[in-house]
């Protein structure tokens, strides 16, 4: 392995830029003064050079300073000198660097957007360095995984910069630098360190390029990508499963800020952007100010799935059944929006492990009651309503959910050998044929803890309702009663069930069909946990399945299910 370069002590940070993109949050702050996870980003992009071996960093300022120095005086970081240099004309990557000349010296340092999150290891970069007898002018960092991808390198060494029908790579704003470089920089008014290193190229210098598979990075020069980078960078930063705050102007695009001016929403109330579910939508806590404070639960969702659009038309519908949901503020089809009360962050998942084991079956109780209109009398009313609704819950969605866990969990998660795979898809069949013949009504799909909410007094709320569809009201019972997210004692979950079958009028047909139901429901979880945990910032989900396997071998044997 070739020597590497010693840490360089000195980094440049650009950081005068105007932040044009992120307006209205950066009119009156400059772009890295924004927080990730309450933290500055010009305080994570500091700290990761201190950590790297620098001890004297030089910003330069231009829009809205102020913040940034006040800042900067009042929360030093150990063991690092930061300057600031002060632009009164934007002059680009490039002039701003020709502005700090005295600042670099002779040796090496370190060039960085200060709108940038990241977390390379340094050491390749510094290897690169030293890869070849001469060494590079300039040693830039990239990336495969995200961006333009406008960047060509060939074996260490960057081609083209901008070649969007060759380029495979991105230029993550972070690189090494020789003070070379100073002579290819303009003498004079603004300039582009991309531009200062053709002019290097052409004069026959070397860029080289380093890719980091699994490096994060992010440019969060857009609301999006400041939001999306809170998402992936939630367990980095040891915020797993956690809230972040910002203004409404980072979360809603100005369409969506006007249609909330009515509920008094403006750029600058503070929105909890919630962390992200197993849906196609999301979820914000609008924490509005005033004489009459309050907050209220938004959801932006995706056209792209049927059942998104359905949910306000159904939630009018259930609240004239009689059926708890939440009450609705704002319905934009147009926008993919809606807004309703918030309900807070208890649900029956969170408060089940805090309530004594009469209180607690006394709540289930009051669901199963709220839930015999929804099942004995929703169909009926579903039908003369002419609301439209999903698909029933027949053949074909019980087989999308076998194919779901046998693929998902089975195969891809548990790695099962092909026997056992074939196995369980016949002990579902057998299942799913018992299910089928069972009695129907109209049923919630998805009828979890975690979508049971409540108003005071432990009065419960039916959320995400949205795939609401006719189909057999045992698989609601089994959604609730063997819930990996709560565990019920088999005693517990017995007795509702009782309580429940007695009130309906098919009880005694429904409780026969109930361990059919559990393993339909059960399988189709554990496909759900195996997929969502593979997502970013989702891993929790994994968690779940060795609770769902203990809920599934009760009820699996009776169908030869090999658990």
């Amino acid at each position: 392995m070739p020597p590497t370069l010693p840490p360089p002590t000195k980094a440049f940070v650009l950081a005068a830029g105007l932040g044009t993109r992120l307006r209205p949050l950066t009119d009156a702050l400059p772009k890295p003064m924004l927080p990730l996870w309450g933290v500055p980003m010009i305080r994570h992009t500091l700290e990761m050079l201190r950590s790297w071996g620098v001890r004297e960093a030089v910003l330069n300022l231009h829009h809205a300073p102020g913040p940034m120095i006040r800042y900067l005086a009042a929360h030093p970081v150990d063991g690092l000198r930061v300057s600031c240099l002060w632009e009164p004309e934007i002059l680009g990557t490039g002039g701003a660097l020709r502005q700090a000349a005295g600042f670099i010296g002779d040796a090496p340092f370190w060039l960085v957007n200060a709108d940038i999150f990241a977390r390379p290891d340094p050491a390749p970069l510094l290897r690169a360095w030293t890869a070849t007898r001469r060494p590079p002018i300039a040693v830039c960092w990239l990336t495969e995984d995200a961006g333009p991808r406008t960047v060509l390198c060939e074996r260490g060494t960057i081609r083209d910069f901008n070649s969007p029908d060759r380029g495979h790579a991105t230029f993550c704003g972070l690189q090494l630098l020789d003070s070379r470089i100073l002579r290819h920089l303009l003498p004079s008014g603004p300039d582009s360190i991309i531009d200062a290193y053709r002019r290097a190229q052409a004069a026959g210098h070397r860029v080289a390029g380093v890719l980091e598979p699994g490096a994060y990075w992010a440019d969060m020069g857009t609301p999006d990508r400041y939001i999306q980078a809170h998402r992936d960078t939630a367990a980095l930063l040891g915020h797993a499963g956690e809230t972040f705050t910002v203004p409404a102007a980072a979360v809603f695009p100005q369409p969506e800020r006007d249609a909330l001016r009515r509920l008094r929403v403006t750029a600058s109330t503070p929105v909890d952007v919630l962390p992200p579910r197993g849906s196609s939508r999301a979820f914000f806590r609008i924490r509005r100010e005033g004489p009459s404070p309050a907050t209220l639960m938004a959801v932006r969702w995706s056209p792209e799935r049927e059942d998104n659009r359905l949910y306000a038309p159904q939630t009018r519908f259930l609240a004239r059944l009689g059926v708890p949901v939440p009450r609705l503020h704002l319905d934009n089809p147009a926008l993919h929006l809606l807004v309703m009360e918030d309900l807070g962050t208890d649900t029956l998942e969170t408060l089940a492990p805090t309530l004594s084991p009469a209180r607690l079956l006394s709540v289930y109780r009051r669901i199963l009651d709220a839930l015999l209109p929804f099942h004995a009398d929703g169909a009926a009313a579903l039908r003369r309503s002419r609301i439209p609704s999903m698909p029933p819950f027949g053949p074909e969605t019980i087989a999308w959910e076998h194919t779901y866990f046998l693929d998902a969990y089975a195969a891809g998660h548990a790695h099962w050998p092909p026997s056992r795979i074939a196995a369980a898809r016949a002990a579902l069949v057998r299942a799913a044929d018992i299910l089928q013949a069972s009695p129907r009504g109209l049923i919630h799909r998805d009828l979890q803890s975690s979508n049971i909410l409540f108003r005071e007094k432990l009065s419960p709320v039916l959320i995400d309702y949205q795939g609401m569809r006719p189909g057999p009201v045992a698989y609601d019972l089994a959604s609730l009663l063997c819930d990996p997210y709560v565990s019920l004692p088999a005693a517990t979950r017995q007795t509702l069930l009782r309580h429940y079958c007695r009130r309906h009028p098919l009880g005694r047909a429904i409780a026969g069909a109930f361990p059919a139901a559990a393993v339909q429901r059960l399988c189709q979880a554990l496909g759900a946990y195996a997929t969502l945990s593979r997502r970013p910032g989702m891993a929790r989900f994994a968690d779940y399945i060795p609770r769902a396997l203990a809920q599934l071998r009760p009820h699996a044997a009776a169908f030869g299910f090999p658990v």
